[in-house]
């Protein structure tokens, strides 16, 4: 095989990975470890429109220790859905002081078009998605902190 040939194939197959990894769940998030209530978590940092729409959509497994925290350049009002997320989360909500100021805990799975909605009437600057029962297992109460470890 040429080099050219072989340069050409080195490239294509860089391609497809960086391809894959924007665009298969779970791949290409930047990582951050946070705390609340007294326990650190890993998280994977969902800061554009694109990663907040697709959330943790057709994942597997959200396993103990790891979440998905979603991050908005302002404080808003936001709603959730739990849209092809094939086990049920915690929705944790915080003000832009890191405040918790609410909570929905083991939201459901949805399969369908039509799946609930949770929303804030609150402005908030970040959402915490974490396995369901951590919020009871920490007792997390409004008011709690969001730490950046």
């Amino acid at each position: 095989m040429n080099q050219s040939k072989a340069g050409k194939q080195v490239f294509l197959a860089i391609f497809a990975i960086a391809i894959l990894a924007l665009f298969l769940p779970g791949y290409g998030l930047e990582t951050a470890h946070v705390q609340v209530g007294g326990e650190a978590f890993r998280v994977e940092l969902a800061t554009s429109a694109a990663e907040q729409r697709r959330g943790l959509m057709h994942r597997e497994q959200l396993p103990q220790g790891t979440g998905m925290l979603f991050v908005y350049q302002h404080p808003q009002p936001v709603s959730f859905w739990n849209k092809d997320v094939r086990f049920p989360i915690d929705i944790l909500y915080f003000d832009a002081n890191s405040a918790l100021i609410r909570t929905d805990t083991h939201v459901p799975p949805c399969p369908y078009r039509d799946c609930p909605r949770y929303r804030t009437a609150a402005p908030v600057k970040y959402v915490l998605e974490l396995p369901a029962g951590t919020t009871e297992r920490l007792k997390l109460k409004p008011g709690d902190r969001l730490q950046f470890l």
